[in-house]
């Protein structure tokens, strides 16, 4: 399974485990960095989309071949495959809701407390896995569904993240950070960091990168020379082999 992932609490509510949200912030309550390249809804929807249908493709040939075991540990401490496969429908939902506050001109907390995100994750992982896979496929499609229907002034809005204000034109690609992640933390045979698209670490790598830089820090140099997706695992802390040094903590 590789080496525990480190805490890497990316701007959602806190949790009493290991932290290991990976779609808002970066690393305790940081807002965005001036360098970091902007929102592009013209790359982050439909990115974001592509991340879905592979991620519950992925899980619907499990179910198929009866291979998904959702209480295998996770790559995630504390957390088994349900738990994460929860996570991921549920943070669909409050996005989707966040979103359509915007839309209204309202502003809304993606989660009312921590203690409520948190008991809410670990009472679904407890379903079986068709359950999950449905409840993962119905709060996906919502979302993108929402998207499609939000105006140029819904797009303007926000919600609020643990960290703070989050503007609606970052949600998408938060969305699609969380889910390409996650996939590869489910710890399932077929899909890990190396698995993560192409578009995705093009988009997200010099984001991500430009932030943690904007702190003073530089990539030690075996680990720029190292292809993007293993830089981009190592920032994350996820484990991207033996021959790079302990990613620092966040």
């Amino acid at each position: 399974m590789g080496a525990p992932v480190r805490d890497r609490n990316l701007g959602e509510v806190a949790e009493p485990m290991p932290r290991i949200g990976v779609g808002f912030g970066r690393g305790g309550s940081h807002t965005l960095a001036m360098a970091e390249p902007p929102p592009d809804l013209n790359v982050d929807l439909p990115g974001c989309a592509a991340a879905h249908q592979r991620l519950l493709a992925f899980l619907d040939a499990a179910l198929a071949a009866r291979s998904l075991d959702t209480t295998k540990a996770s790559r995630l401490p504390g957390w088994s495959v349900g738990h994460v496969i929860t996570h991921l429908a549920r943070n669909a939902d409050a996005l989707r809701q966040m979103s359509e506050a915007a839309e209204a001109g309202e502003k809304l907390l993606m989660y009312p407390t921590a203690d409520y995100r948190s008991a809410d994750i670990e009472a679904g992982s407890l379903r079986p896995g068709e359950v999950l896979v449905e409840d993962l496929r119905r709060a996906a499609t919502s979302l993108e569904w929402t998207w499609q229907r939000m105006s140029e002034a819904g797009w303007t809005g926000y919600g609020l993240a643990r960290f703070g204000r989050v503007s609606a034109q970052e949600f998408p690609w938060r969305r699609w950070r969380e889910v390409e992640v996650h996939h590869a933390d489910l710890g399932l045979a077929g899909f890990g960091p190396e698995q993560w698209s192409m578009a995705y670490i093009a988009s997200d790598l010099p984001r991500y990168l430009a932030n943690w830089q904007a702190d003073g820090n530089e990539l030690p140099g075996v680990v720029a020379a190292a292809v993007p997706w293993r830089q981009l695992a190592w920032l994350f802390g996820r484990d991207p082999g033996p021959d790079l040094p302990p990613a620092p903590s966040l």
